[in-house]
């Protein structure tokens, strides 16, 4: 399975327009769709950053309908155009190869922790050796499910874990057990050749839509 993700940056001063947008454009695109659009707002991390996902089996199938959408679609066009007012950057899109999954992969869940980093390429498979025993460790111990996800396009040598989550309040929970877990921090301990530190991003996101 594929997660496909755009990161849209709505400007400061722009905020309630913004977020007005983007819950009108994903709701038409889930009206015409073949596949389910998901909307995120930061709980933690960057404020206006949003970001639009999907999942899909077949990557080349979903990439026809974005493209026949962006070229014949005048009202999803007129949307995005509509865009350019409020957005503080150029959306960054991402693909990402999910490798693992720890715990039952169910339904697009209500909130996600996300961790993700990039490794030199001759890291890449211990980089994501070590995600996954991160993945399957944390799992064991909060019940939660995480995924662990590579991406070489929009993301070079890129490594995601994301957690789902039913509440902020069960992300709390969760990570307060783990993080005071030895055995874990002994995990972290061994992460120095896996990849660039200076990479490393880490958010907590909401379903909005």
């Amino acid at each position: 399975m594929f997660l496909w993700n755009r990161q849209i940056t709505i400007a400061p001063d722009s905020l309630n327009a913004g977020v007005a947008g983007l819950v009108d454009g994903v709701t038409h695109v889930n009206s015409v769709s073949d596949y389910e659009f998901s909307l995120w707002a930061p709980v933690l991390g960057t404020l206006g950053q949003f970001g639009v996902s999907a999942r899909c089996e077949d990557f080349g199938p979903f990439a026809d309908e974005m493209a026949e959408r962006g070229a014949s679609d005048e009202a999803f066009r007129a949307k995005m155009d509509a865009m350019g007012s409020w957005i503080a950057e150029n959306p960054q899109d991402t693909l990402w190869n999910v490798l693992h999954v720890a715990g039952e992969m169910g339904d697009v869940p209500n909130v996600c922790a996300v961790v993700r980093w990039q490794a030199a390429p001759h890291q890449m498979m211990s980089a994501i050796q070590f995600g996954i025993g991160m993945a399957d460790y944390a799992s064991g111990i909060s019940e939660s499910t995480t995924t662990v996800s590579a991406s070489n396009y929009g993301y070079p040598n890129g490594i995601c874990l994301i957690t789902a989550y039913d509440s902020v309040s069960d992300f709390q929970k969760a990570s307060l057990a783990v993080n005071a877990d030895g055995g874990f921090a002994e995990l972290l301990a061994a992460s120095e050749s896996v990849g660039r530190p200076e990479t490393i991003e880490s958010a907590l996101i909401r379903r909005i839509l």
